[in-house]
């Protein structure tokens, strides 16, 4: 605390896990028992953030048995009140009243002889209630107390971190109603516990504002010298934990080489040390190792989203799963092939483009809700069939799958009651994997024309539109469509669909940024929007930066961290093959 001399305001941004509330709670305790303070505002991200610190702050002043001991003149009053804000208000020490208060959103300390904190005050609130109630009236009415601390304990959300608009309004409140609590004939005293969320976030604001001290700890100090290895233990960690420990141990001393971790009891029984417990974060999210724990947010550079996850499993359209609209004009398919797994999805398109997921999962089938897919705990196609060699299980899984989507049918949603519909009109199977697998299965079923291979190709702005790709004499065996082409490939058996990803990546994004039932959405099935967290989170996987060239300008796309991203692509892949089925593209800007 910084009652008493010492930076008037400042910012300190920890990793995310280290405690920041508890030592905001201890220190808090620390400074008014001890006197360094007489009235503390602890504000909080929202109400119910506040309202928990001040529910472990009164736990602590009543079950603390130690610090009863230690400060009986302080802690004792508390403890009679057996929690009831009743009691408080008839309670007195030697015939006077100790003006004692015990409420939801804070409490006075008893006015005792002697003790250090007799009549000190604890207040918290949410930030955007904080100016309420800011300044108190003492017990004896005389004066009005003003803080002379606030504590902010991680002010913003991750919702209000990713909002330039919701930053500025709690700027606003911090150096506007926050500040001025004290008056205009004094400084307030501020301290913020923060997190980095995103660049230029409220807590980056702070950490560089020039009225500010900033201070910022990682969990790794200094990073390993040699990330090489870091980057084999993620590959093996992805085969097991207990391989991953054999590396590091078999590794140690050159994988500790250079690094250096502050905290060196920070780590799980499951690890040797605090180095694997932090490198295990990073290994699992890099993006999320560096913004929340290293507090040094990735840099834009690497591109950013164009609608938000939270955003994309909100776009529900109320229907059931695997029932189809009345507006629907065709119904198509695109499967992701992996070795382990084969991720799949159906939509139903009216002929403006608007469309509806009506179906998506993984084969084989997995037991949870939520899962990555570098889990080796997972079912995969060669435990499925217990086929030991690699094309052949892949093989298995496409024809099984095939068999299952080319013959399910969809029931059309009507006012009054439902019927059948038509079959899926096109499936696109990912051929950039194993395209002899995919061609020999489409062979087998006997479907060439009905399902297609498919290749995604990301035109860059200073690559030649897919829309010259049929001039000139090599060309003209090519179909070529709305940011597709349908052509022979040499060395392949069947035509192959060809489409410019970052277009189409970027179109449904577009689509997302519509709400449900305006012309050229997407929207998902059902009400509850949780349903489809781990498809939206798929959705954001990649980044997009615009790029300029040769008078051309290209959201060009790219997965730098290597997240699950296979529903988007298998969306990506319903798109393209509706197109190819004559569904009109439309071009919608994010607003």
């Amino acid at each position: 605390m910084m009652c008493r001399g010492g930076a008037t305001k400042l910012a300190l941004a920890a990793p995310r896990g280290s405690g920041k509330t508890s030592l905001t709670e201890t220190s808090v305790v620390w400074a008014l028992l001890y006197g360094h303070c007489r009235y503390i505002v602890v504000i909080g991200a929202n109400s119910r953030n506040a309202t928990n610190i001040i529910t472990n702050i009164k736990r602590t002043l009543t079950q603390n048995k130690a610090l009863r001991d230690d400060f009986p003149e302080s802690i004792y009053p508390f403890y009679k009140l057996n929690g009831s804000a009743l009691l408080a208000r008839g309670q007195q020490y030697l015939g006077e009243l100790t003006d004692i208060a015990w409420n939801k959103d804070g409490v006075i300390f008893a006015a005792i002889p002697g003790s250090k904190a007799s009549g000190a005050m604890l207040y918290a609130v949410g930030i955007k209630g904080a100016v309420r109630g800011g300044n108190k009236t003492k017990p004896d009415g005389d004066e009005i107390e003003r803080p002379d601390i606030v504590v902010l304990d991680d002010p913003q959300t991750e919702a209000v971190a990713r909002s330039p608009k919701q930053i500025d309004a709690l700027v606003d409140i911090i150096d506007g109603a926050i500040s001025g609590l004290v008056g205009p004939a004094a400084e307030l005293k501020m301290i913020m516990l923060c997190t980095v969320i995103e660049e230029n976030d409220l807590s980056s604001r702070y950490l560089s504002h020039k009225q500010w001290k900033g201070l910022k700890f990682k969990m790794v100090e200094q990073m390993p010298t040699n990330m090489k290895l870091w980057e084999q233990y993620r590959d093996v960690r992805n085969e097991g934990a207990t391989k991953a420990k054999q590396f590091y141990k078999k590794n140690l001393a050159a994988m500790r080489e250079g690094a250096i971790v502050p905290w060196a009891e920070n780590f799980p029984p499951e690890c040797i040390d605090a180095l694997q417990h932090a490198m295990n974060i990073w290994s699992d999210n890099e993006i999320t190792f560096y913004n929340e724990y290293q507090n040094t947010p990735v840099d834009k550079n690497a591109g950013t989203l164009l609608v938000p996850a939270k955003t994309i499993r909100t776009r529900l359209n109320g229907l059931e799963r695997r029932v189809v609209p009345m507006d629907t004009f065709a119904i198509t398919s695109m499967l992701d092939v992996h070795d382990d797994m084969i991720y799949y999805m159906v939509c139903a398109w009216a002929n403006d483009f608007t469309g509806y997921v009506i179906d998506y999962g993984v084969f084989p089938e997995q037991n949870r809700v939520n899962f990555s897919r570098s889990d080796k705990s997972l079912m995969t196609l060669a435990r499925q069939f217990g086929e030991g060699r690699r094309d052949g299980a892949i093989a298995a899984g496409l024809e099984f799958l095939l068999h299952q989507l080319t013959a399910e049918s969809y029931t059309m949603h009507g006012d009054h009651d439902k019927q059948e519909v038509n079959r899926i009109d096109k499936i696109l199977i990912d051929s950039g994997y194993k395209p002899h697998v995919v061609e020999a299965v489409i062979t087998k079923i006997g479907s060439p024309v009905h399902v297609r291979p498919a290749l995604g190709v990301g035109i860059g702005a200073k690559q030649t539109p897919m829309e010259y790709w049929g001039a000139g004499s090599k060309g003209k065996s090519a179909k070529v469509g709305h940011f597709w082409v349908d052509e022979k490939i040499k060395t392949r058996a069947y035509r192959t669909v060809k489409g410019d990803v970052n277009y189409w990546k970027t179109a449904v994004h577009n689509a997302f940024s519509l709400r449900s039932g305006e012309r050229g959405s997407i929207t998902f099935w059902g009400t509850n929007p949780e349903a489809h967290r781990m498809v939206s989170e798929q959705m954001t996987a990649e980044k997009v930066v615009l790029v300029e060239a040769n008078g051309r300008k290209v959201n060009e796309w790219a997965n730098p961290f290597k997240q699950d991203n296979h529903w988007f692509d298998c969306l990506v892949g319903c798109m393209i093959a509706a197109s190819t089925l004559g569904v009109e593209a439309t071009e919608y800007k994010i607003q």
